[in-house]
């Protein structure tokens, strides 16, 4: 399966009620949801007539099998896929071997893939998202396409950490931490999205969420320009992704750039599109830059 995800689709899952995410807990399932988004395990969706530059079609190191080592040792690969990710991964050797596969009885010309990931596993977990807001739901999901919907990716309703925290501290949240519905703010659909200083549309925060989006705020008081809500996110300086535009590398402020000049909409004069390699495929594709994961973007052909 070619594990790709689109400018235009974003997402494969899809929540009940309006398509709400929660985005602080991204494995806890609340009540009123039936599918929690995860960025490395439910945003994925296969297009069989775009080519996908993977193991079976790379070319690197005269065609040679991949094999793979996490700590040391040896693993396949759907072990390393499973385990390798942006927040544990320290980092990566790529290697010219002779090895036996599993499907071989003498040493074969080999790509070694060796991952060093965090060893302590509350070390390796994904970060708490940072900022004002403890958690958000979306007014609908990327599977609704856009010329179905009246209005564009957003977030719908938020609750502030300040707010959760003290309810949390008098034990007004119980174990489930399921969010009252008295805390939940709604967002006007026409706020304006920052990220890293570069407005966007609200779909690339959707399309981040759970992945690089270290930092959120959301800020509704007058002070903010022609007294729209301003949604002001910060991605990991330390942890950003590869980004190759067309086969050239390029970095996450071009990419956001070019979300900014909407060249991602249908109508464009030249439409592209552009998806998430996890790190695995990412090293496998791009060698050790891809160790955090890879933006590839693309022309529509």
């Amino acid at each position: 399966m070619r594990n790709r995800i689109l400018g235009w689709i974003m997402t494969v899952g899809f929540v009940a009620g309006g398509g709400e995410v929660a985005a602080q807990e991204p494995l806890r399932q609340g009540p009123q949801e039936s599918v929690v988004l995860r960025f490395d395990e439910a945003r994925r969706d296969t297009l069989a007539d775009v080519p996908s530059a993977t193991a079976e079609t790379l070319p690197a190191a005269a065609g040679r099998p991949f094999a793979y080592k996490l700590n040391r040792r040896r693993v396949t690969r759907e072990e390393a896929y499973g385990r390798v990710t942006l927040w544990n991964v320290r980092r990566v050797r790529v290697k010219n071997r002779r090895m036996r596969l599993a499907d071989t009885t003498r040493r074969e010309r080999v790509r070694l893939l060796k991952f060093f990931i965090e060893r302590d596993r509350r070390k390796g977990v994904r970060p708490h998202l940072q900022g004002n807001v403890a958690g958000y739901r979306w007014s609908a999901t990327s599977l609704e396409g856009a010329r179905q919907r009246r209005q564009a990716v957003h977030i719908r309703t938020y609750t502030l950490r300040a707010e959760y925290d003290s309810l949390r501290r008098a034990g007004g949240i119980d174990r489930s931490g399921r969010i009252p519905d008295g805390l939940w703010h709604p967002l006007p659909h026409d706020a304006r999205y920052l990220l890293d200083g570069i407005e966007v549309p609200g779909r690339v925060f959707q399309f981040i969420d759970g992945l690089i989006l270290r930092s959120l705020d959301i800020r509704t008081d007058s002070a903010t320009i022609d007294g729209r809500p301003l949604v002001v996110g910060r991605t990991y300086a330390d942890r950003a992704p590869l980004v190759v535009i067309d086969g050239m590398p390029s970095d996450v402020g071009e990419w956001l750039r070019m979300c900014r000049a909407n060249v991602f909409s249908l109508e464009a004069e030249v439409p592209m599109y552009y998806y998430y390699l996890l790190p695995v495929e990412a090293v496998e594709t791009f060698g050790r830059r891809g160790r955090f994961g890879a933006v590839c973007i693309e022309p529509a052909r």
